[in-house]
């Protein structure tokens, strides 16, 4: 039976809330992690800028990218992996070169 208020109106079935409960849970380590990735970013951005080194360091991103191919494993290949931190490490790179 669907429900006529929930606006996916999708069918009620306990086991899509038990799902999404775990998933928002989920969520929640998730973003706290990046933003504690975030933070240590900002850190080695300093470092970088006081010892004159660039911010972006391919030698770095490519032992993650290594890494992510060749620790894929579950429902995710590596090469969606590697699209998600592409996104993070670009994010890494921005907070570390502002002042």
């Amino acid at each position: 039976m669907k429900d006529p208020k929930d606006p996916g109106n999708e069918p009620r079935d306990p086991r899509l809330s038990n799902i999404r409960s775990f998933i928002d849970r989920i969520d929640s380590r998730i973003i706290e992690l990046l933003q504690e990735r975030a933070g240590l970013a900002q850190e080695i951005g300093l470092v970088k800028k006081k010892l004159g080194i660039p911010i972006q360091d391919p030698g770095r991103e490519g032992k993650i990218r290594d890494k992510l191919a060749s620790g894929a494993k579950g429902p995710m290949d590596a090469d969606a992996l590697v699209r998600i931190y592409e996104v993070i490490m670009a994010e890494s790179r921005r907070l570390q070169e502002e002042d």
